[in-house]
């Protein structure tokens, strides 16, 4: 595990981060530093740091991590690793911009974080109680999705004893065992590929295998093949709706393969929660999340890969637990944690938006974020 000195200048600079609460931080040579604050860009100001050249990129760098790792960084176009800061652990991504190094930083938070603490609903925990079966979570880059499957894996942990397999590029959140035992492999470092550690997986006796992220068809067919088998499975993966999810994943594949892969589907995924976060009337960001379980209506329309049905049986099963993103968008509105502007400007059906607040329609009432 490579660690970045408290003392050194790259330490120093995480540290102002930290202090600032920036959950990012983005440095290309030649160019102004930023960071990201409650989802908002900000400026790191010259006189805090300036501008980096190339070299002294690779000489912050040199300073903290192994020679190897640098000559890696240097070398490739892309790596991909973790590290630590005095407690903090970071994920890390090195890239090169128009020919030159540049790299992004993100927080990785190590406290236990519970559904409450995210202000999310206390019922997405009866997600994870199923034996067996897939659980999506979804949304766009930065909108919390890992730091909610960590939760529900950590409400797993604390409430039952399970054997959890992760599989992960690179490892983010170090779990300790509480009621459940933790095997966390790092892809690269401890399996060549995500398919290749689920495969393996299977073979390691878990109830639970948690896989960063969807990324290719090995991965998914691997995890739906875990699902099939009798294992609960977790995982992340970029789509902006839950219909756009499984539409991603059939997309994987060619024409031929798309229908087994829906059936699949329609037999092993459990839910999908698809998450957005959005600005808060404190100034921070609060988690909006859209909820779709597996019913017979939702297993028929992945089944003839009639997604288009997707939202209004979602919409119309909020007796179920179910709920779209309008519709929790405006429990937000009602309970004053967003502001009537936020909600209309991220609404996905502005017009029944409009209509709400407007009280020519109604909003079925659904499971309001637990009270903290």
């Amino acid at each position: 595990m490579q660690i970045v000195q408290t003392h050194s200048q790259l330490g120093e600079l995480l540290q102002w981060c930290e202090r600032k609460n920036a959950s990012d931080l983005h440095v290309q040579a030649g160019k102004a530093l930023v960071i990201r604050v409650h989802g908002r860009l900000q400026r790191i100001p010259e006189n805090t740091c300036n501008p980096l050249s190339e070299a002294a990129i690779y000489q912050w760098l040199g300073e903290n991590f192994a020679a190897d790792v640098v000559e890696r960084i240097r070398a490739r176009f892309e790596v991909d690793l973790s590290f630590y800061h005095g407690y903090q652990r970071y994920r890390a991504n090195f890239s090169k911009q128009k020919g030159v190094q540049s790299f992004s930083f993100r927080i990785v938070p190590q406290q236990r974080q519970k559904l409450a603490d995210l202000n999310l609903p206390g019922t997405l925990a009866d997600l994870v109680k199923d034996p067996r079966g897939l659980v999506l979570v979804t949304g766009p880059t930065g909108q919390g999705k890992s730091t909610t499957l960590r939760a529900l894996i950590q409400e797993i942990n604390e409430t039952s004893a399970m054997r959890i397999v992760t599989i992960e590029d690179p490892i983010e959140y170090v779990f300790e065992d509480y009621q459940s035992q933790f095997e966390q492999r790092e892809v690269g470092i401890d399996t060549e590929s995500f398919a290749a550690g689920i495969r393996n997986a299977m073979r390691q006796d878990p109830n639970v295998i948690f896989i960063g992220e969807l990324r290719d068809k090995e991965s998914i067919y691997a995890a739906m093949q875990a699902a099939e088998t009798g294992h609960l499975v977790l995982t992340t993966l970029h789509a902006d709706s839950v219909a756009q999810a499984i539409g991603r994943i059939r997309e994987f594949y060619p024409s031929s393969e798309q229908a087994n892969i829906s059936s699949l589907l329609a037999r092993n995924l459990n839910s999908i929660i698809n998450q957005r976060l959005i600005p808060s009337t404190d100034g921070k960001r609060v988690p909006c999340v859209e909820l779709m379980k597996r019913d017979k209506g939702v297993q028929d329309a992945i089944q003839t890969n009639d997604l288009h049905l997707l939202g209004g049986i979602v919409e119309a099963a909020v007796v179920q637990g179910m709920h779209s993103f309008d519709q929790y968008l405006i429990e937000l509105l009602a309970a004053g944690q967003i502001g009537e502007e936020t909600a209309r400007h991220y609404a996905t059906n502005k017009h029944r938006l409009d209509m709400v607040l407007r009280g020519i329609v109604t909003n079925s009432g659904i499971l309001k974020p637990d009270e903290r």
